[in-house]
């Protein structure tokens, strides 16, 4: 495979990311009535099943490290731009998505415990617990996705990668606010989206990256 093409399959493993570990994340989130706000006692997982526990955290746990290469690709595009800062946003997207990868992979052991709080076999002590040491980690992922936008929207409105100028407003962190004010506003695009919105964002992301550089072509280091 040419450094070309092994850059666009980056591309496209980042975008199979989002949709294995946002169906793996719906799997373990979604329920009609909303509820995923609710980092507390987590009574939305009383609405899942532990079948689909199960099954959407190996969906996303093992797709997750997709990710990586994933950023990979956006880095090699954000190069000619300034390649340090570049870098930076494959640093940080890529350590983000491995906490959160650690993350997701704990969101299993949280329903199984409200299960068993619900038949009685275990106290909101041991919810408490896992709930204090899971939910700090995603907050990670969150302030990476601010500085990965701030990067994102520098160096493409530099006007020097392959990416068009108005790729710049497509930044992780403005799409997660419109899925958040999607979900606010109780929209059913927002009930169904805001559950999986990082991997929502990723979508856009890696697809609008992967189809503005279909025809261009940055070197592989």
């Amino acid at each position: 495979m040419s450094a070309q093409g092994w850059i666009r399959a980056c591309g496209w493993a980042g975008l199979l990311a989002s949709i294995l570990v946002g169906t793996g994340e719906f799997l373990l989130h979604f329920t009609p009535d909303g509820g995923i706000q609710d980092q507390t006692s987590y009574l939305f997982f009383n609405e899942v099943s532990e079948s689909r526990l199960s099954m959407g955290h190996y969906i996303a746990v093992l797709s997750a490290p997709l990710y990586v290469l994933g950023y990979y690709f956006l880095s090699k595009q954000l190069e000619p731009a300034g390649r340090k800062q570049a870098k930076a946003v494959f640093v940080v997207g890529a350590y983000s998505f491995m906490i959160g990868a650690v993350w997701i992979g704990q969101r299993y052991f949280l329903g199984e415990t409200v299960h068993a709080i619900a038949a009685g076999t275990a106290d909101q002590a041991l919810l408490t617990a896992f709930s204090e040491h899971n939910e700090p980690l995603v907050n990670v992922l969150r302030v990476a996705m601010l500085i990965v936008s701030i990067l994102w929207i520098k160096l493409i409105l530099s006007g020097k990668t392959p990416f068009p100028k108005w790729l710049a407003i497509f930044s992780p962190i403005v799409i997660l606010v419109s899925l958040l004010g999607l979900y606010l506003a109780g929209t059913t695009a927002g009930l169904y989206l805001f559950p999986i919105a990082m991997n929502v964002t990723h979508f856009i992301v890696f697809g609008l990256a992967l189809l503005t550089t279909r025809n261009k072509h940055i070197e592989a280091a």
